[in-house]
């Protein structure tokens, strides 16, 4: 089973932003030393207990401190950007790393003060779906001499033989059409949805894929939460952190770190608290290293993706690192 990873840079409790981006790093290192495919930086605006509001920039770092795993944006907001800065940037570092450097896009308003502040100026609501036709075209006019574009003679620098892989995030069908009309790889989160839906959206993709591109193959690449450690106490440790994170992130008076397992365990949670994290358990695999390899090969299998990419979002440097470890030893085993 292919294995990725799909990071939030979590700053946790007692920790400042410049170590959370020092571990992404140490991160995406051990990940590559595991063979895990790709390592990808998700994008949040003003949540204040993760450091991954800029990915392009963690990106560069984290490729600059690895040689060999796919490094991308899991992903780029798009509809906040000019698609021809976002294809400079991502142009710019797969000139320095060729081959190796993953867009992935999405249009994700976020809050509304994030959303005007970021779209500031605009007068013209931009089209989400003109912005890849804008990026596909970017990233091939080196070798197309810039054809059929509504900007004469515009090229993005620098001028590369090779161009980032592009990926469509979403869980609708709109967004599987997208992908699949571009003939694109998408990207699904399974964060407790109907599984019904879930399924009936990647049958969409690949079908449509296959009617426009029949000698092309479609990607789905499936992402999910994950906990695990070596004992049951342990991962129930970092699943109460963890529902504690998740819970509270939704309040007007989010966190400012994620909390500890010390800080979980001498809170008093209201029993309406028990309730609303009771009811966000199927928003994450918990178990045992088989059990969590064996869940996503089930989940592989039911939902017919090609790939999953794991969160490890649970708290404590060497927790992360011993997550990965333990997936990718039982997910060697199990082949």
């Amino acid at each position: 089973m292919k294995l990725s990873i799909l990071d939030y840079v979590p700053i946790f409790e007692g920790r400042t932003a410049t170590q959370a981006l020092n571990h992404a790093v140490e991160l995406a290192q051990l990940a590559e030393k595991l063979n895990y495919t790709r390592y990808w930086v998700a994008e949040h605006h003003q949540v204040f207990s993760v450091a991954s509001s800029a990915p392009e920039m963690i990106m560069m770092s984290l490729l600059e401190n690895t040689s060999s795993i796919q490094i991308g944006s899991g992903g780029v907001m798009l509809p906040h950007y000019s698609a021809y800065k976002v294809a400079e940037v991502f142009k710019t570092m797969e000139a320095r790393h060729p081959g190796r450097v993953n867009l992935g896009t999405g249009h994700s308003m976020s809050y509304k003060n994030v959303n005007k502040a970021l779209n500031e100026h605009k007068t013209i609501p931009v089209d989400y779906e003109n912005q890849i036709d804008d990026l596909i075209t970017y990233f091939n006019s080196d070798s197309e001499n810039n054809i059929n574009h509504r900007y004469t003679d515009l090229y993005v620098m620098p001028l590369i033989d090779t161009k980032p892989k592009m990926f469509v995030l979403g869980t609708s069908k709109k967004s599987a059409t997208l992908a699949a009309n571009r003939g694109l790889p998408f990207v699904i989160a399974n964060m407790g949805q109907d599984k019904e839906q879930i399924k009936s959206v990647i049958t969409h993709y690949r079908s449509s894929f296959k009617a426009q591109y029949p000698t092309n193959h479609p990607y789905v690449i499936m992402t999910s939460f994950v906990i695990t450690a070596n004992n049951k106490h342990q991962r129930q440790d970092l699943s109460y952190a963890f529902h504690l994170w998740l819970l509270r992130i939704g309040y007007l008076d989010q966190p400012k770190f994620y909390p500890s397992v010390n800080y979980v365990k001498q809170k008093s949670f209201s029993s309406r608290e028990v309730e609303k994290m009771s009811q966000q358990n199927n928003r994450v695999i918990v178990g045992s290293p088989k059990e969590v390899i064996s869940k996503l090969k089930v989940m592989m299998n039911d939902f017919d993706a090609d790939e999953i990419m794991i969160q490890p979002h649970v708290y404590g440097e060497g927790n992360r690192k011993h997550l990965i470890q333990l997936l990718a030893t039982e997910n060697f085993e199990y082949k």
